[in-house]
């Protein structure tokens, strides 16, 4: 009885371990090239599936087809790209039919899966650029993160805050009452320059 409840608890948990939202969800993990493989072999890689993400820098909508000009992030472990001040570069997204401008704004964290595509030429500003692509058959728009500046209050005498204070018999101290946390949201920078 115990081993068929452990395996049952095994199979609920391999089942609950496909992090990746449907849209960007692959079987096999293992057949995704990364962007610096494309990156330093284009030629070679063409044709393979890929998964990559990070953040919007322009959308360019033509007839049948949209380009999404990313730039690029590693993903965390749920798809979500990590942004930071380092890249290794950008790539186009290219997508079947319309995607509006309005909702996927410049900055906003984008994933996609597909096929890794011929490479393109371009510039970002006077600068001549290579851009690897990928041809989407999945795109996730990931929502937007709020900034939230969290500060809680510590009830707790001052003697207890730093166990070193306190004598060896004694435990740490136990709050009565939860600890209450102030929130406040960051309001959007809005340009006066309209």
């Amino acid at each position: 009885m115990l081993r068929i409840a452990s395996l049952a608890l095994g199979a609920l948990l391999l089942a609950g371990c496909s992090t990746f939202p449907d849209a960007i969800a692959t079987k096999d993990e293992d057949a995704l090239v990364s962007y610096s493989q494309v990156k330093n072999n284009t030629e070679a890689t063409v044709g393979q599936a890929a998964r990559w993400g990070g953040v919007i820098a322009d959308v360019r909508n033509d007839e049948g087809y949209t380009i999404i000009e990313m730039v690029h992030f590693p993903l965390k472990s749920w798809g979500r790209p990590l942004v930071s001040d380092d890249t290794e570069g950008r790539f186009l997204a290219v997508i079947n039919g319309f995607v509006d401008p309005q909702v996927y704004q410049q900055g906003r964290s984008l994933t996609v899966l597909g096929k890794v595509g011929e490479a393109q030429e371009g510039k970002i500003g006077d600068y001549n650029y290579v851009y690897p692509v990928i041809e989407t058959s999945g795109y996730y728009l990931w929502p937007k993160e709020v900034d939230r500046a969290d500060s809680g209050i510590d009830y707790s005498p001052l003697w207890f805050r730093h166990n070193f204070y306190a004598p060896y018999p004694y435990r740490p101290y136990y709050y009565r009452y939860p600890t209450r946390v102030r929130v406040q949201e960051e309001k959007p920078n809005v340009s006066s320059n309209q």
